[in-house]
């Protein structure tokens, strides 16, 4: 999008992201609790929540969103340090890569000097100092300078060492490092590291977290005992308090903070102390009455010293609108809504908090489901047909969870299931895929055990399917139910992989009714694709298979005869030719570890580290390839896809978190009843495509003057089209009314709706 998207809420209220409204256009998800990090600016006080940045408006109370595809744009993803300065006026953010953003009154300058600058190998800021026109960002390698006026890094000082934090005081700058100060004279090479000289005045017990200059006084905090500051030669107790965790110069004024208690010092020998809940940093540089708390769950709280010397909450409980957790690795939609499992594998389990977010795509709200005691790394979801409330979770390591109404209503396990612990003790019931078939039976995989799937029936007893020779697979992966009711299930790992299909036919009681097959190498018509890991399987709307692999995209065009043709069965890889005319597998060394397939049947494949691509049909043709480079993707490591083919919202989940694309397809639809374009009347502020959806599949589109004459015509991807509102010469259309003209290739036609254009 290309304005910055501001929605205004009451305090209590909760913050509505904006709505994708053209074909093309990128909107995030990415996680706003946990707020962590804030710093008062002009007219906004900024924040980070879990990686993520917004801003609260003092003046009017509304609340900005910044990401990569907001304006001002964000350079990057996972914001580590953020600062202001309020002799400039600009907000410093420091990434997790080590780049740097500077965001003031005219948008956004971006400094790539230490993330593109691959001599420095650990770039993390630890602290950022601002002095006047200058800002110190003490990091892992030493100290880099940055002249915020020419908005340019201006020097790096490696000093072998990772620094803490950084203060100018008279001459002199100091930098913390473990237990130790380090000063040089300002005046020396600060670039040669002979001139940095430890101080022998100060001698800490344990680290030090942070320096500051306060009343012309170096004060430093010392991790787990408190804050002592420097007079003359001798070292003196300014706080012993062994839980505060961060501690800032500001308004003249030292903060120092731990989880539940602020304390805020006018001198060396006066302080008062205000109790609050979960205070993660703290910030105040306009108002020495009012300060600013990174409150965790809370987002930011804002208080103000009363008269009494009491303090009143100003801003408190500013809820969000937003997943959780910026964990996407398990994407699936259903009744229009999109839910989301946080939690990975691989040879061991991520460990991370049992996930599960429920994301209403016409309500555009999120519910997050309560955290379950002990639940970690929730691998997929299945949604409950005839109840979207009832939900079974998938975990890799504690089974399956039963979920209704938001609460778990039970676990299934080696315990009570015919589940199977991967080891001999509990705890390691490992289920990865889930799903119902038309029978309303709940199928899913179960690793490092003897028998690979399991079913749950609807009167709740359990059938365990034994597939001779395909036993202890150490990650069978998900379950796809073809459309002939063969199953598929890709065994991802090279200790054990290949794809699995499987049909119970008549029974599936009885096991010797069963057909199935195990292809442990795909191979097409020269043998050995070379394919080792199997990551996703997706068919797709002429029942072909695709088949993601650690070397590339893998078709399989008569898949409903793979049981019957066993051993002949030929897989297909995409061939392409490159810049220099020569044939080559398409991405034949890449990993594709999602799939999705289009309205318009075209293929979308996440990689692991090359981004996300559009193909045609076929797969002979690139139509797009989005990386974090070319645009706002958050990572070009893509975990998961998903795509509501009514809107063509295309979800990709990555291990930066949840982004999403307006692509230009979706499902045709059964006639032309409901055919309508958005914006309507197209107006001259609006400088994107026009989207003319609700078409026949493959629909035949003519855009004509009320007189007529051809504007402009194309084919439908899906049931539906987009129009720059420019004519077939390439020109911007003059104001007036525009018919949308469609017909099915078997040239039924219709005038199906009009478009007002106003300039």
């Amino acid at each position: 999008m290309k304005r910055l998207l501001i929605t205004l809420i009451c305090l209590h209220g909760l913050i509505q992201p904006y709505y994708l409204k053209s074909s093309g256009a990128w909107r995030s998800y990415l996680s706003y609790h946990n707020t962590a990090l804030v710093a008062e600016g002009n007219n906004h006080v900024f924040a980070v929540a879990n990686g993520s940045l917004y801003s609260y408006n003092k003046e009017d109370k509304s609340v900005a969103w910044y990401a990569k595809e907001t304006n001002p744009a964000l350079s990057d993803n996972n914001i580590l340090n953020i600062r202001f300065s309020p002799d400039e006026n600009v907000l410093i953010i420091a990434y997790l890569n080590g780049n740097i953003d500077l965001l003031g009154d005219n948008g956004i300058t971006n400094l790539p000097f230490l993330m593109e600058n691959n001599s420095i190998q650990n770039k993390e800021v630890n602290y950022i100092y601002t002095n006047k026109s200058t800002a110190y960002l003490a990091t892992k390698f030493g100290i880099a300078v940055i002249n915020l006026q020419r908005k340019e890094i201006k020097e790096t000082y490696r000093l072998n060492m990772s620094v803490s934090s950084v203060v100018i005081k008279d001459d002199y700058i100091y930098a913390a490092s473990g237990n130790n100060v380090w000063k040089a004279l300002l005046s020396e090479n600060l670039i040669d590291p002979n001139n940095w000289k430890p101080d022998h005045t100060i001698q800490a017990e344990d680290s030090i977290r942070q320096l500051a200059v306060f009343k012309n006084t170096l004060c430093f905090l010392v991790k787990g005992k408190g804050i002592y500051y420097q007079s003359e030669n001798n070292i003196k107790t300014l706080l012993a308090n062994n839980s505060l965790t961060g501690m800032k110069v500001e308004n003249d004024l030292l903060l120092t903070h731990s989880a539940s208690e602020l304390f805020i010092y006018s001198s060396l020998t006066e302080r008062e102390k205000g109790t609050f809940s979960d205070i993660k940093d703290v910030s105040s540089t306009k108002n020495n009455r009012r300060y600013w708390l990174a409150a965790g769950e809370k987002g930011i709280t804002g208080i103000e010293r009363t008269n009494d010397s009491q303090y009143q909450i100003i801003l408190s409980d500013i809820n969000n609108n937003s997943p959780v957790r910026n964990y996407a690795d398990f994407l699936t939609i259903s009744n229009n809504k999109l839910y989301v499992a946080g939690g990975g594998r691989w040879t061991d389990r991520k460990r991370q908090t049992g996930t599960v977010m429920i994301y209403d795509m016409q309500e555009q709200t999120w519910n997050n489901i309560p955290y379950i005691s002990g639940f970690q790394d929730a691998t997929s979801i299945a949604v409950d047909k005839n109840d979207e409330s009832h939900l079974f979770v998938s975990s890799w390591g504690e089974g399956v969870y039963e979920i209704k109404e938001n609460e778990p209503v039970k676990i299934y396990n080696e315990k009570n299931s015919a589940l199977q612990s991967a080891l001999t003790a509990s705890g390691y019931t490992r289920v990865e895929g889930l799903c119902f078939d038309k029978n309303d039976n709940l199928w899913m995989t179960n690793s490092s055990v003897s028998d690979v799937i399991k079913v749950l029936k609807p009167d709740g007893s359990w059938v365990s399917v034994h597939i001779p020779g395909v036993t202890n697979v150490a990650l069978a992966d998900k379950i796809l139910i073809a459309g002939n009711g063969d199953k598929w299930i890709n065994l991802v790992r090279a200790d054990r992989s290949g794809i699995l299909v499987f049909n119970e036919r008549n029974s599936l009681d009885n096991s010797s009714d069963h057909d199935f097959h195990y292809f442990g190498s795909l191979n097409d018509r020269n043998g050995n694709i070379g394919a080792s890991e199997f990551f996703c399987i997706k068919e797709d709307k002429s029942n072909a298979l695709w088949i993601g692999t650690n070397r590339g995209p893998v078709i399989l065009y008569n898949a409903s005869s793979a049981l019957k043709n066993k051993e002949q069965t030929s897989f297909n890889r995409i061939i392409y030719t490159d810049e220099n005319g020569e044939s080559q597998f398409f991405l034949k060394d890449e990993r594709v570890q999602a799939i999705a397939v289009d309205g318009g049947n075209r293929k979308w494949l996440g990689t692991g580290s090359d981004g996300l691509y559009l193909v045609s049909e076929d797969g002979s043709k690139v139509i797009e390839h989005f990386k974090a480079e070319n645009s706002p993707l958050l990572s070009n490591t893509i975990e998961s896809l998903a795509i509501n083919n009514k809107t063509g919202e295309v979800f990709i989940g990555t291990d930066k978190g949840l982004i999403s694309y307006l692509g230009d397809a979706t499902e045709g639809s059964e006639s032309y009843a409901d055919v309508y374009a958005y914006p309507n009347p197209v107006r001259p502020e609006f400088n994107q495509k026009v989207i003319i959806t609700g078409l026949m599949e493959n629909s035949n589109v003519k855009i004509t003057d009320v007189k007529g004459n051809l504007i402009y015509q194309t084919k439908s991807v899906g049931g539906q089209v987009t129009w720059d509102c420019r004519n077939k010469n390439g020109k911007y259309v003059a104001s007036g009314v525009y018919l949308v003209i469609a017909a099915t290739p078997e040239a039924r036609e219709s005038a199906v709706t009009k478009i007002a254009v106003v300039q």
